[in-house]
């Protein structure tokens, strides 16, 4: 696709080995570069072990706003996460465990972690979502105590609903900033089985977006499971790719006539918009 107009809009997802343990069984790290200068980078993985993500690292924070998702690869209900897990928020690292589908909201400066899997039921996954084209932290000695709640107004159980089927959502979450403690940012994330056309016409974002195409073979994330392709650009440039792929969208670029072509096995998409709601403007 690099000799395509558009062509460095999108990019396969490049899986490598994790660290292992109860962190990444394999994962992608994109890069704000990576997606032509965005103010914005990402981690999606797999994890499949008990323990403590980062032994002895204990909390940090970011000179940035970040969202921490926690996801199950379950290819027919988005409900399931598979896993038991804890996740400390704080200077106090205060402990807060879920067995749902959850995002936590770790604004700019705020400590958290450490993070731990109590049980693992069924491989599951992580997106981070962070506010910055570089990724950086620094650790936070633990101070004080609380009472277990101070901050449980960062954890998000993710509430999933009925999508219309077909060739759209079987099912989807979507968050706006105003559901992220104020945060410049929202998604949509779905489940997909079906294949015909997602979205039909072509449209501009007064946001950067980032479109995340992403399989449930969690021996194999370099496997999608479906054929997909989607329009950019007034010239209607069609991209096709049958690989996990992240679709950079700069504010203002006509993109639309979303459409799978084929499906092999279920799989899901996110939409990121770099902005705090929904907003688009239809192109003819």
């Amino acid at each position: 696709m690099a000799d395509m107009k558009y062509g460095n809009y999108v990019k396969q997802l490049a899986f490598t080995p994790g660290r292992g343990g109860a962190n990444a069984k394999e994962l992608v790290f994109v890069s704000g570069e990576d997606m032509g200068g965005f103010e914005f980078n990402f981690i999606i993985g797999v994890y499949d072990q008990t323990g403590d993500w980062a032994p002895g690292a204990g909390a940090h924070n970011h000179p940035f706003d970040e969202l921490l998702l926690f996801f199950g690869y379950d290819d027919n209900d988005m409900s399931y996460l598979g896993s038991d897990m804890e996740l400390s928020l704080g200077k106090e690292w205060e402990p807060h465990k879920f067995s749902v589908p959850t995002v936590g909201v770790a604004p700019q400066g705020f400590p958290h972690c450490p993070l731990v899997t109590e049980k693992v039921y069924k491989p599951f996954g992580h997106f981070h979502l962070a506010l910055s084209a570089t990724y950086s932290g620094e650790r936070v000695a633990k101070e004080g105590e609380t009472e277990g709640n101070k901050y449980s107004h960062l954890m998000k159980p993710m509430k999933i609903e009925q999508g219309e089927g077909g060739s759209g959502a079987v099912q989807f979450v979507r968050m706006s900033g105003d559901e992220l403690e104020g945060l410049n940012i929202h998604f949509i994330m779905g489940l997909l089985n079906q294949p015909g056309v997602m979205a039909r016409g072509m449209h501009i974002h007064p946001y950067d977006e980032a479109i995340v195409f992403f399989g449930h073979n969690t021996d194999d994330l370099s496997y999608l499971g479906a054929e997909i392709s989607l329009e950019i650009g007034n010239e209607r440039e069609k991209h096709t790719f049958d690989k996990p792929t992240v679709i950079a969208i700069p504010r203002g670029v006509p993109h639309g006539m979303l459409t799978c072509n084929k499906v092999d096995r279920p799989y899901s998409g996110m939409v990121v918009g770099l902005g705090p709601k929904n907003e688009s403007s239809p192109v003819d």
